[in-house]
């Protein structure tokens, strides 16, 4: 397999900017990474917040345990400031992912390239 589609493979399934590593680009792995794993981290932060907010009314007694009530709460949209950054942050990781295993490819396909001339 090639080093192209091998970087490609490895940013894709394993964690956007390893592909970067496999080809020895290590600052540019080191930014994609950052830019992904900081925005799925933010992600799962708020996730966390929010299950801690609903069982919290849940122990005190202030959400009865209704299946259908706690999940119309679970699934009930952040509203204001949270809202926008939760999107720039599903974006960041999207994107993030999306340019690391684009860009390992790319990068790649060069060294392929150079390797057999």
């Amino acid at each position: 397999m090639n080093k192209a589609i091998t970087a490609a493979l490895i940013s894709a399934l394993v964690c956007p900017g390893t592909g970067h590593f496999y080809l020895k680009k290590y600052n540019i792995g080191t930014l994609i990474s950052a830019v992904s794993l900081s925005g799925l981290v933010y992600l799962l932060y708020q996730a966390v917040e929010r299950a801690k907010e609903i069982s919290d009314q849940i122990l005190s007694g202030a959400v009865p345990l209704d299946f259908n009530l706690i999940y119309q709460m679970i699934t009930e949209q952040p509203s204001g400031a949270k809202a926008l950054y939760v999107s720039i942050a599903t974006w960041a990781f999207i994107i993030g992912w999306l340019v690391g295993v684009i860009d390992a490819y790319r990068l790649g396909h060069a060294l392929d390239k150079a390797e057999k001339r």
